[in-house]
C-alpha cells in the first residue's frame, strides 16, 4: 500500500489526486470530472482490507457529490466488476480509480442504475462478492 501511495503521489494521473490521513489503509481520491461531468468534482473513498491485494479495496463515492451515472448508485457504490469478480491481485488502487474515471468519461447521459431503488439503501463499499453486474445482463 505504501508503494502504491508513493507512486500515486509522485506521478498522479490527470484529473486525480489523493490524500491520506493517519490510517494508510484509507485514501480519499479527488476526481475532476471529465466528459459530461466536466466542471464537477467527486471524492472516492478507497479502503484497503487486511487481505489486500488478494481481495479488492472498497471503493465508493462520498456524498454530497455522487455522479448520476448508470453504474453509480445514489449511496455511492460503483457497479464495476473490477471491484468484485474481475479483481486480480496484480491490479492497483490507481488502476481501479482510473477505470472509474474512464466509465464517467465515456458516459453519454446522466441516468441512474436500473436497480438503484433496491440497492441504494445498502451501506456503500461492501465486498461485491455476489453482485450481478449490469454489463453481465446485456
Amino acid at each position: 500500500i505504501q508503494r502504491e501511495l508513493k507512486a500515486f503521489l509522485q506521478d498522479p494521473p490527470e484529473h486525480l489526486s489523493v490524500k491520506v490521513g493517519k490510517n494508510l489503509r484509507v485514501w480519499i481520491v479527488t476526481m475532476q470530472g471529465i466528459g459530461i461531468y466536466k466542471g464537477q468534482t467527486f471524492q472516492l473513498r478507497v479502503k484497503f482490507p487486511n487481505n489486500y491485494p488478494t481481495v479488492p479495496p472498497s471503493v465508493y463515492f462520498l456524498p454530497p457529490h455522487i455522479p448520476t451515472h448508470e453504474h453509480v448508485y445514489t449511496n455511492g457504490d460503483i457497479c464495476l466488476s473490477l471491484l468484485g469478480k474481475d479483481w486480480r491481485p496484480t491490479m492497483t488502487a490507481q488502476s481501479i480509480v482510473l477505470s472509474i474515471l474512464s466509465i464517467l468519461g465515456t458516459a453519454t447521459s446522466k441516468t441512474l442504475p436500473m436497480d438503484n431503488a433496491r440497492h441504494a439503501q445498502n451501506k456503500p463499499g461492501e465486498y461485491q462478492e455476489h453482485w450481478v453486474y449490469h454489463d453481465d445482463c446485456t
